[in-house]
């Protein structure tokens, strides 16, 4: 089809003023990629600052054990969990995770702490467990326990399967075996739960723990650590 003088005319023009609109594109992103980047990073510095203050006051209360920020920053186990937990904190507000991470780090170089490949292996879990995760594996770790801790009733469970717990001492997830078996699904492949929280058993099975040896030592080492002076 023949194009017509005004057609062609009126395409140049469309194509100048789109030049001309891409040419002022980079000029507004950029001025917005600024002031999100000063933000952000404010918000990031803010972030990490308040976690290091908290982890400073956890660090300073256990001094007689562990000793100082300055001996501990000459320890390998202390700088590569501080370097790790700090880009996980970086990445979540959630205060649980964040404590969590801050107890992992202090646990790093505690009497006893497990070695450098088990202690990456746990933040890496660290990192990708969310708080329900880590709330269902203290549940299975101990279900007396953790009701008793919450000041629950603990339900009269003959037979039944530790899903059945988990509905009543979590009531977020009451009515919500999808949920459920996602959660615990994670906690299975990753080792630290024994079997599927749907498998009957009796009330004996059902209130034991169902942690694994790794998940007994992963709850450990994300555990609030105390001083010596106060234990019992």
């Amino acid at each position: 089809m023949e194009a017509y003088p005004e057609d062609s005319d009126r395409k140049q023009g469309l194509t100048k003023a789109a030049e001309m609109g891409i040419s002022f594109v980079p000029v507004v992103g950029s001025a917005l990629q600024v002031a999100l980047n000063e933000l952000a990073g404010r918000r990031l510095a803010d972030r990490r600052t308040a976690w290091l203050n908290d982890l400073a006051e956890k660090v300073h209360s256990l001094e007689d054990q562990i000793g100082d920020f300055e001996k501990l920053t000459s320890e390998d186990a202390f700088m590569d969990a501080l370097t790790t937990a700090a880009q996980i904190a970086d990445r979540t507000s959630r205060v649980e995770k964040l404590r969590v991470l801050r107890n992992a780090v202090v646990n790093s170089v505690m009497p006893g702490a497990p070695d450098l490949d088990a202690q990456q292996l746990f933040l890496d879990l660290i990192d990708r467990f969310t708080p329900t995760h880590v709330r269902m594996l203290r549940l299975i770790a101990d279900p007396p326990g953790w009701f008793d801790r919450n000041g629950m009733a603990r339900p009269n469970i003959s037979r039944g399967s530790r899903a059945h717990v988990i509905e009543a001492g979590m009531p977020d997830l009451a009515g919500r075996q999808d949920l459920i078996m996602r959660y615990a699904a994670a906690l299975t492949t990753a080792g630290v739960i024994d079997q599927s929280v749907t498998t009957m058993m009796t009330s004996g099975g059902v209130w034991g723990s169902g942690a694994t040896p790794l998940g007994v030592d992963f709850l450990e080492f994300i555990a609030e650590p105390r001083s010596e002076a106060v234990q019992i």
